[in-house]
């Protein structure tokens, strides 16, 4: 089991099955990095996903909850950092504008 798979694991409370099967599926192939990073990355993809799918599409709800997911463990993660008042604070920058031209 990878180490984000643990971290994710130690949650409470757990996500439901069918979540944490679309959290996991957002997450393969995510280069290793941070916790932070990876989820992050994660959360990127579904949301990419869930966009490339719209209307009332059952793979992309869970797409648009893994995101979600994803985005609250990423602040989580920043939380738990050595800084994590600069963490979050760049986590939030990415959200605003992920391609940092701002």
């Amino acid at each position: 089991m990878n180490r984000i798979a643990v971290w994710l694991d130690a949650r409470r409370p757990e996500a439901p099955a069918e979540l944490r099967s679309a959290i996991d599926h957002a997450l393969e192939g995510v280069p290793s990095g941070s916790t932070q990073d990876v989820i992050e990355r994660g959360a990127q993809q579904s949301l990419d996903s869930a966009l490339a799918r719209p209307g009332r599409v059952r793979g992309s709800a869970f797409d648009l909850l893994s995101a979600d997911a994803l985005l609250t463990f990423a602040c989580e993660a920043a939380l738990e950092s050595e800084e994590p008042d600069t963490a979050l604070a760049a986590l939030l920058t990415r959200l605003v504008d992920p391609t940092g031209t701002q």
